[in-house]
């Protein structure tokens, strides 16, 4: 299992430092905006301000801001990432045309599915290692000084949300003809964060209860960093049940699509 884990990685690392540096980039110029766009929130006119009411309100140190700008944004791009990344999981040897050579070699094919969810979670964990990096660096530049405990928690919280987004992707394959393209795995995230905003901008109970659907909820950064409240834990249960069943109960459609490659 680690001479196939060590080949994976070594092929992958890449473009996970691809993508963690560019997520990271764009979060670093935020943070660093930070001291120029806290100006700007004492002239806000209060149309301005009730509407970032609904955003957490206006934030009141650098980790909160960071919370309302930057976090919400890493978060939408490396749970793209993540899918993605899930995704391509299943498909990295069908894509290459090389699946019957690898599998025909006597390796049991439960190595194969478990060495590759190992790789999605090694690489999700550097995905994070280089946004909280990146994170300080910014919070460095300014000079602002940041409660690390809670940055570290909030941390600690998205890397399980990635680790869930890539589950689904790597489940979704699963669930679909092995022709299909990667880019399908990005109706996974998109939606889901678009369903945790509007519920909730809405008083209506019904929509607002639609939040539990989504893996953002439980890792909403507002809540873990600004609100310093409790996150939802229906929320997590319903998600680290979905990684459970993907991670074992899968296995038969895994067998089912290497048999027919």
């Amino acid at each position: 299992m680690r001479t196939l884990y060590n080949m994976l990685f070594k092929r992958q690392l890449k473009g996970n430092l691809v993508w963690s540096v560019s997520v990271a980039l764009m979060t670093l110029v935020v943070v660093v905006l930070y001291p120029y766009v806290k100006d700007m929130y004492t002239v806000m006119p209060p149309e301005v301000m009730a509407i970032m009411e609904q955003f957490g309100g206006i934030p009141s140190n650098a980790l909160e801001y960071y919370a309302t700008e930057g976090a919400m944004m890493t978060q939408l791009f490396g749970s793209i990432y993540a899918a993605m990344l899930g995704f391509t999981m299943i498909n990295l040897f069908e894509s290459e045309k090389t699946a019957e050579v690898l599998y025909v070699q006597g390796t049991p094919k439960r190595t194969f599915y478990i060495s590759k969810q190992l790789l999605m979670v090694t690489l999700i964990i550097l995905f994070s290692i280089v946004q909280y990096l990146f994170g300080l660096l910014g919070f460095a530049i300014i000079k602002e000084n940041v409660n690390h405990l809670d940055y570290i928690y909030f941390h600690l919280i998205d890397t399980l949300l990635l680790v869930v987004f890539a589950y689904l992707g790597f489940g979704m394959c699963l669930l679909l003809k092995s022709t299909s393209k990667v880019m399908t795995s990005i109706i996974l995230p998109l939606p889901l964060y678009v369903l945790t905003f509007v519920s909730s901008l809405t008083d209506n109970d019904i929509i607002k209860g639609l939040k539990y659907a989504s893996p953002f909820t439980f890792a909403d950064p507002v809540v873990i960093l600004k609100n310093q409240t409790s996150i939802d834990s229906i929320s997590l249960i319903v998600y680290i049940s979905v990684i459970i069943i993907i991670s074992t109960m899968f296995f038969k459609l895994y067998k089912t699509r290497i048999h027919t490659v």
